[in-house]
């Protein structure tokens, strides 16, 4: 079973094909065959009993007309009985002219009892050659070597039935075939006798005719149906006639048990055609025609016999020419259902299979051209419009492909964006921290230098000598302090440009994380529309079936590159999202941040004001130390609230620094976020860039 399977399948059609060529001819061609020789059985059997009948017509013709002949001769003896009309010389000398007028007859006789005839016996006792020493009336005229004789009849007492048959059942009667001696010579024959008998019905005596089985044997050779012959059996089987074994007349026909039972039931009207075997074993058909010796109820029969072999040469012959032109028929209807298998069948089917071959190659541009509306033309149309929703199907995936590379090549260049503009965030953030510390330490020096400062005020206030020469150490501290206020009001004009930048990077890293997230939707969208498309070029694959596996295969590809795309994109989004949390944390962050800077800016700004008046009462105090104690007061309050400023500001410096930290804290973390994003997205093009290698496979 696995070698037929293998096989193409052309040869397993023309294989299965011929097999039932094979049976259909083994099943027809022994019927016909047995047909055949049924019909040459019946044609043999219906030409020996033609034959037979023909030579059973001959024959009781034969019969027939010596009957007229005998009866004549009866009617013209009976006549010249009652009328004596007629002398014996007349007598014999009519039953000679009657003779030579019926050459098929051998021998006229007539017997009669002891002076029946004329009441003349004693004057005719041995006086001719047709009278013995009873002087009866007993001529018998015959042929003998050619000339009509005539002779005086012998053994008619005892043992001649010619003469006991008729005397003892007045009827006519064809006695059973003798020999009888004529001139010296034995002669087989068969004789037809009628009883004389007067007017009261008694028995006078006969008149007979004898035919020559001689002349029955010469009839019975003209007739030879099928090679074989004809022969005449009596009604007690004895052969009459017999001409392929003339030794065997007036011998019995069963001389063989096949034979004599096959002549019982020939006699017993149950058969009428036979086969036995010959004498030289041979098998051999024997047809019996029946018929009844005219003027009798006696029953002869007809033989026809023929070789079976002879009866079944035509069938022998017609054998041969059957099983040849059987064979001839089966090799041309074999060669005709070969060309049409290949061409009607085959030829389509490699047609298909060459276009799905190169299908599976991947030119997807293969039709089939629709000839006919049968099953291959449904095919046809069907392959074609599969073609093209797979052209479609790959120009679509194409599209989408190209379109995914594109948002995937824009998602990486946003990334790197992003990353860029992470980096300056961390950059600004980290400035902004390091202005927070040193604006955190200017204003501890400043808060100690106002501490001094009041320290020196209550000094004066408390001493007014003490001032004068302090007022320089205050000048100088002053001026420090003037100085200091301005770096920290540069530092902190620093610190509030940064933290708008970083504001805005921010803000604009947001904007960026909305775009990604939008991306990243339509990358999530063209995933699944590309998942089902793969699906469903899996479903039409499968609907071909085996010449669908390169399609399915290349389906599934496509269907995990899309699941993969998708799972990218859902991580893409869930880091983007996180990158949209953290970004809006360190925007919140920095807007509080912005604030209170600003806050500090505006606190410096006026204590740079406060300290450019100080240094305006230091100048008048030199000149107005009564003064003195009224600016110490006035200074002692505004050195507390700058102290209190101070504070302040070194508390905002405190806080700035700290949110700077968590926003370079987000920063980095936004940065790895972003290098991931780049890393997918970058990923996702490999994926892009295999799946349009793969699709370039295809010819669309």
């Amino acid at each position: 079973m696995k070698y037929f399977n293998n096989l193409s399948l052309s040869t397993k059609l023309v294989s299965v094909l011929g097999l039932l060529m094979l049976m259909i001819f083994g099943v027809m061609i022994p019927l016909n065959l047995q047909q055949l020789y049924q019909v040459s059985i019946e044609k043999g059997e219906l030409e020996a009993k033609n034959a037979g009948k023909q030579y059973s017509e001959t024959l009781q013709n034969k019969l027939v007309n010596a009957q007229a002949t005998l009866q004549v001769l009866l009617e013209v003896l009976q006549e010249a009985k009652i009328n004596n009309t007629m002398s014996r010389e007349d007598v014999v000398s009519m039953m000679k002219s009657m003779l030579d007028k019926r050459p098929e007859v051998l021998g006229i006789s007539t017997l009669w009892e002891p002076n029946a005839f004329d009441n003349n016996d004693k004057e005719h006792i041995s006086k001719t050659a047709y009278d013995d020493k009873t002087g009866r009336f007993i001529p018998y005229v015959v042929r003998s070597n050619g000339k009509v004789t005539v002779e005086a009849q012998k053994d008619y007492e005892g043992t001649g039935d010619y003469y006991s048959v008729p005397k003892k059942t007045k009827k006519n009667a064809f006695l059973e075939p003798y020999i009888y001696q004529v001139g010296g010579k034995d002669l087989m024959m068969m004789s037809l006798v009628q009883p004389i008998l007067d007017k009261d019905g008694a028995y006078i005596g006969m008149v007979g005719l004898d035919l020559s089985l001689e002349d029955m044997q010469k009839e019975a050779e003209k007739y030879k149906p099928l090679g074989g012959y004809v022969s005449l059996i009596s009604s007690k089987g004895t052969y009459v006639a017999n001409p392929s074994d003339p030794e065997s007349i007036l011998k019995s026909f069963g001389d063989q048990p096949d034979k004599e039972e096959l002549l019982k039931k020939v006699m017993n009207g149950t058969s009428t055609v036979g086969y036995t075997l010959n004498s030289k074993d041979a098998e051999v058909m024997r047809s019996f025609e029946s018929f009844y010796l005219p003027g009798t109820d006696d029953v002869w029969y007809i033989q026809t016999v023929a070789e079976k072999s002879m009866i079944l040469k035509s069938y022998l012959e017609n054998r041969i020419v059957s099983i040849s032109i059987a064979i001839v028929a089966m090799l041309i209807l074999g060669t005709l259902t070969v060309l049409m298998i290949r061409y009607m069948v085959v030829r389509n089917i490699r047609i298909l299979s060459d276009k799905l071959r190169l299908m599976a190659d991947g030119d997807l541009t293969q039709e089939l051209i629709v000839n006919n509306q049968d099953e291959f033309g449904v095919m046809s149309g069907y392959f074609n419009i599969m073609t093209q929703k797979l052209r479609g199907m790959f120009h679509l995936v194409n599209d989408l492909s190209m379109t995914v590379g594109a948002a995937s090549q824009q998602l990486t260049a946003s990334s790197e964006e992003s990353s860029k503009a992470a980096e300056t965030i961390a950059e600004s953030i980290q400035q902004v921290a390091e202005g927070a510390e040193t604006q955190k330490h200017y204003a501890k020096e400043t808060g100690e230098a106002m501490t001094e400062m009041a320290i020196g005020v209550k000094r004066i206030a408390e001493s007014s000598v003490a001032v004068s020469s302090s007022v320089d150490d205050v000048t100088l501290q002053t001026e420090k302090g003037h100085l200091r206020i301005s770096e920290a009001v540069g530092q902190m004009n620093q610190v509030q440009e940064a933290v708008g930048a970083t504001e805005q990077a921010i803000h604009r890293l947001s904007e960026r994380s909305e775009e990604i997230g939008g991306m990243i939707g339509l990358i999530t969208n063209i995933s699944t529309q590309t998942n089902l498309l793969a699906l469903n070029a899996a479903i039409e694959a499968a609907r071909v079936g085996e010449q669908g596996k390169g399609f399915a295969v290349v389906a599934t590809e496509v269907r995990k590159l899309a699941e993969q795309t998708k799972s990218a994109a859902d991580q893409v989004t869930k880091l983007v999202g996180d990158i949209r949390s953290d970004t809006e944390l360190a925007a919140h962050t920095m807007a509080i941040g912005s604030t209170e800077v600003n806050s500090g800016v505006q606190t410096v700004t006026d204590s740079g004001y406060l300290f450019t008046s100080i240094m305006t009462e230091m100048a008048d105090v030199k000149s107005q130390v009564h003064e003195v104690s009224a600016a110490a007061e006035q200074m002692l309050a505004s050195s507390e609230q700058i102290t209190g400023s101070v504070e302040q500001l070194a508390e905002i410096a405190h806080e700035s620094s700290s949110n700077s930290h968590d926003v370079a804290a987000a920063s980095e973390e936004q940065l790895a976020s972003m290098e991931e994003i780049s890393a997918s997205a970058d990923s996702l093009s490999m994926l892009v860039q295999e799946l349009l290698e793969k699709l370039s496979q295809f010819k669309i």
